[in-house]
């Protein structure tokens, strides 16, 4: 067992399961489309370094075909993915959100069925089956679902919904661009083209980058982007040179838990029973997906 690289990988989804209390807690000192802009330019510039030794090493060549696929991911992944996350944290709960979005991996065979042709046992079927009927009870189990206190609840359950989705559908077309180019190439140069993509459109459409520039905003802002973005994306990815994929991945089913845990604790935000038992489906759901593959 190779001990450090499953301690990597444990760090890392650790890490990404602060990014969603970390988000609420900007709260309303920066808009969501400035979070994820200011969020993926910090962590691509982070991961750029790594990007360029890995490039120079593997003697990567980009050409305008290849920028515009990397360009069509970080804009699937960060225009579109992670700005729906960023905008379900702001409507609705932080701990529902992180719920939601962590059954992405369960999406993921069900794309990778449709778009890559990967074979999708029946075991992947009754994983994506239970996660679903999880995801239903956590929701349906929301006593502030028509609450007047969370006015945009049900928007914020729907955008992190499609967060998940969209994800997962990036995570699926990613996988063709990180064979040909290397993980740190295709995530560092998808993330930073993202992250300048989202910058010219918040400027056309009125949403300003600026915001308070007070400890707490600074602080978060770089925490989300060097560390949730950057060093835990780069932990993750260095466990993945000894680890299968799956078994990189293996902690994900952990994420619920964790960033429920957070929630309570700095939010104070509460989960029915009816909820725990969706988040006991959801990571059944996760884990048993990850197992029977036989890692």
């Amino acid at each position: 067992m190779n001990i450090k690289s499953n301690l990597y990988s444990l760090i890392a989804i650790c890490i990404w399961s602060s990014l969603e209390l970390a988000g609420k807690l900007l709260g309303e000192g920066i808009s969501p489309f400035a979070i994820t802009a200011w969020r993926f330019l910090i962590g691509g510039a982070v991961i750029l370094p790594f990007a360029i030794r890995q490039g120079t090493r593997d003697r990567v060549k980009l050409n305008i075909g290849s920028i515009l696929t990397l360009g069509a991911l970080g804009i699937l992944n960060v225009v579109v993915s992670m700005l729906l996350l960023q905008l379900a944290i702001y409507y609705g709960k932080a701990s529902l959100t992180a719920i939601i979005v962590s059954m992405n991996p369960l999406f993921v065979s069900l794309f990778a069925y449709i778009i890559i042709r990967e074979k999708l046992s029946s075991y992947q079927v009754y994983s994506l089956l239970m996660g679903i009927a999880g995801l239903l009870v956590i929701i349906l189990g929301e006593k502030d679902l028509l609450s007047a206190d969370y006015t945009n609840l049900s928007l914020g359950v729907s955008f992190a919904i499609l967060a998940g989705i969209t994800f997962a559908l990036y995570t699926v077309l990613t996988k063709r661009a990180v064979i040909r180019y290397g993980n740190s190439v295709t995530n560092g140069a998808s993330f930073l083209i993202g992250g300048i993509i989202l910058s010219i459109i918040n400027t056309l459409i009125g949403k300003t980058m600026m915001f308070e520039p007070s400890i707490q905003n600074i602080s978060l802002i770089l925490y989300l982007g060097v560390i949730v973005t950057g060093i835990a994306y780069l932990f993750y990815f260095e466990a993945m040179k000894t680890l299968s994929a799956a078994k990189a991945s293996i902690y994900f089913f952990l994420k619920p838990a964790l960033a429920s845990l957070l929630a309570f604790a700095f939010l104070r935000e509460h989960l029915s029973i009816t909820q725990v038992l969706g988040i006991v489906l959801v990571m059944l759901a996760l884990s048993r997906r990850l197992w029977l593959k036989r890692i």
